[in-house]
């Protein structure tokens, strides 16, 4: 019953905010959904599973080279052909199906539910963390306010979109912090991720709170270094700790599950994670891909579109419960080494070990410890070895990876040949639904950086 009624309040709330445009996009509280906020919740967590998983992620997968598009319209993709009306799949599932609903749940209810309120406003900080990584300036403080004739809403700078999330997640913090008796009811299992565990859910507010903080690195070296040690004091400090989304097999598979199983050939390896595993020399690679009866993987040649292996067990077995990573022990490692090579601390080396060991025992269910990957000594341990080394660990978290590589300009990757464009896209397009019924919306050049990446 569980898993039917996760399914059915995915689809519901999806299909609502598919097919809204313009000012239908913002939901009127004056008329909110007569629900509890059980109820709530668990559609909030649903749908920022869908949008985590989902075509957002298989793009940003192309763009760094994890996976080639290689079949129908992911072949523009792989040329780096992104249209304004591809994101119009994508930005009300954000906005309406996620974000609307957060704040529908935290105003209505945080006062005497504060566990409910605190787990919307992560959920906001995680969909407002997609929009602005793949959008740069996004609506936020108008765009839930369209019973106050505040329509369409004006765009806010990234800077202020990345406090913004700072405070929902402070907040978040501040109601986990209090008693079960100063709620009416907790959350249980309607809380699909953690099952109302609050310990859980401010580990992790605070590596969210690392994340945000690491993405101010070009404007703010050393400030942002000392936030993220600061935030991960507080973080996890295990895989055990992990956040990931929960699914249920063939009935209800994750995104990327439902993609290959619908669309098998349209997103298969790339080349270029491939070699920089060596292949099966990691760990990783045949639960990355599927190299069922062949023994490697193989990689689309880099450039061209004959195809390779499929998506593997980490992501896609009908078998498993198919959940993917949100927030992990080692993307906070990653985080801590990297925050550590720019303070100059000696010990990052250890920490970047740490996060690949992390990495792989995660990716492979614990039948690797990963000691044979984590190798790295004070004298090679820079910026380029702690990116490239997040990047391949990233598989699961490719929209993480996209915002890194615009970040960062690593790993090194090469321009595709016969791309569209002689540049990786340092953003996603406006929607076109954006374009045609907010006058406040841009067309913006792709290669035009989003504000953290500048």
């Amino acid at each position: 019953m569980k898993t039917k009624t996760i399914l059915i309040l995915a689809l519901v709330i999806g299909a609502f905010s598919s097919c809204r445009k313009g000012d239908d996009l913002y939901v009127n509280p004056n008329a909110p959904l007569k629900v509890i906020p059980s109820v709530m919740l668990t559609g909030v967590e649903a749908n920022t599973f869908m949008n985590y998983e989902g075509g957002m992620a298989r793009i940003a997968s192309i763009m760094v080279q994890h996976n080639s598009g290689t079949n129908a319209q992911y072949t523009a993709y792989d040329l780096y052909i992104l249209l304004a009306s591809d994101m119009d799949n994508y930005w009300p599932g954000l906005y309406v199906g996620a974000m609307k609903n957060s704040k529908l749940l935290y105003d209505q209810f945080e006062a005497n539910f504060p566990y409910y309120g605190g787990i919307a406003r992560v959920n906001m900080a995680i969909n407002l963390g997609i929009a602005t990584q793949c959008w740069g300036d996004v609506p936020y403080k108008e765009a839930f306010n369209f019973e106050n004739n505040i329509a369409p809403p004006h765009y806010d700078a990234q800077v202020d979109v990345i406090a913004a999330i700072q405070t929902q997640l402070d907040m978040a913090i501040a109601d986990f912090a209090k008693t079960p008796t100063q709620n009416q009811t907790v959350p249980a299992g309607d809380d699909l991720i953690f099952s109302g565990n609050m310990a859980a859910w401010t580990k992790t507010a605070w590596v969210l709170k690392a994340r945000f903080h690491n993405l101010l690195s070009k404007s703010n070296p050393t400030g942002s270094a000392n936030n993220v040690v600061a935030d991960l004091a507080n973080g996890f400090t295990s895989n055990t700790d992990n956040c990931k989304t929960v699914h249920n097999g063939s009935s209800d598979p994750n995104q990327w599950a439902a993609f290959q199983s619908g669309r098998g050939g349209y997103l298969t390896a790339c080349s270029t994670l491939v070699d920089s595993l060596g292949n099966m020399a990691d760990p990783r690679t045949p639960w990355y891909f599927d190299t069922t009866g062949v023994g490697s993987a193989t990689g689309n040649p880099f450039g061209t579109l004959v195809g390779g292996s499929n998506i593997g067990p980490y992501l896609v077995n009908a078998n498993s419960d198919l959940s993917t990573p949100l927030v992990t022990y080692a993307e906070s490692q990653f985080l801590l080494a990297e925050a550590k090579v720019r303070l100059g601390d000696a010990t990052a080396f250890t920490t970047l070990n740490t996060a690949i060991m992390a990495s792989v025992s995660d990716v492979t269910s614990g039948t690797s410890t990963g000691a044979a990957q984590a190798t790295y000594t004070a004298a090679n341990t820079n910026l380029r070895t702690v990116m490239t080394e997040k990047w391949k660990a990233m598989f699961g978290q490719p929209l993480e990876a996209y915002a890194d590589y615009r970040r960062t300009g690593l790993p090194n990757l090469k321009i595709r040949p016969g791309a569209t464009y002689s540049f990786i896209p340092m953003r996603f397009p406006t929607p076109l639904g954006e374009l045609t019924g907010n006058p406040n919306a841009k067309v913006i050049p792709l290669n035009t950086p989003v504000w953290f990446a500048q």
